[in-house]
């Protein structure tokens, strides 16, 4: 679902249960029974409305403490991506660094390709895992000569060890969100709310029933931002493969560089 249309949803949604429910309460129960108890629900409501926003605070600071550190991860796993095509890149030129690099920029396709989209529909890729452990049994079967490519050879091993420890954080992310049964205490606070804002005896009728829509489309808001924060990968905030792509850009302009019309023009 598009982000802003889960947006408009949810304040739909808040408003509506908030501003209806005001209406039938107001329409079939009378009022004045809790007029002489007015404090009394107040200050009720007060104290529920508050425990509320703690519970809201609480579970929002999870989500965004949460959704940091897969940012972070990420931008990590793209570090050692990049020092890892880099390694590759400047090692000797053989026939074994040429088979290498093929291997790698397919794993590279893959995540750019294959599994950011998926992750984005909560699956996990098919391809890329057999990608990527063909990166390690090429990089296994390098022959260095010298002791230069035997540290350079040891340097690609860091990052590549490196890269797959995030990329097991960024996967274990994908499963990490609210668990279904906290869903009930937060709706059940919502709607427990609403109720107490609906007993409160406010005389002007279409007041009592706009500023209670105005409250359910408050808590949707907050709901809006659970959701939204909850799944990293999808929505307006999602967490985009950038070094990934880094890497294509880079290896686009380094062919063009050396393309024969451009050294025909030089």
């Amino acid at each position: 679902m598009p982000p802003i249309l889960l947006f408009l949803l949810t304040l739909f949604v808040g408003g509506l249960i908030g501003g209806m429910g005001t209406y039938m309460f107001r329409k079939y129960i009378n009022i004045k029974v809790l007029r002489s108890h007015n404090e009394v629900t107040g200050f009720l409501f007060l104290a529920l409305a508050s425990f509320y926003s703690l519970l809201l605070s609480f579970i929002i600071f999870m989500v965004w403490n949460q959704y940091n550190d897969t940012r972070g991860n990420v931008s990590k796993e793209g570090s050692s991506a990049m020092g890892l095509y880099r390694d590759i890149k400047y090692y000797p030129d053989t026939l074994e660094s040429k088979m290498l690099m093929k291997v790698y920029l397919d794993f590279v396709f893959n995540v750019v390709d294959e599994e950011w989209p998926n992750m984005a529909e909560i699956k996990p890729g098919r391809k890329t895992p057999e990608s990527f452990n063909k990166v390690f049994y090429t990089m296994e079967n390098l022959n260095p000569k010298n002791p230069f490519q035997v540290q350079l050879v040891a340097e690609m091993f860091n990052h590549l060890n490196a890269l797959a420890t995030y990329r097991g954080l960024r996967a274990n992310a994908l499963g990490t969100e609210i668990p279904a049964p906290m869903w009930f205490p937060i709706l059940l606070g919502a709607l427990i709310t609403i109720i107490c804002a609906m007993l409160l005896d406010i005389e002007h009728f279409k007041v009592h029933v706009f500023l209670n829509s105005l409250l359910g489309m408050f808590i949707g808001m907050f709901l809006f931002t659970i959701i939204t924060l909850d799944h990293p990968f999808t929505g307006s905030l999602k967490i985009e493969p950038q070094s990934y792509k880094q890497i294509f850009t880079l290896e686009q302009w380094d062919e063009e560089l050396h393309s024969p019309k451009t050294n025909n023009s030089k």
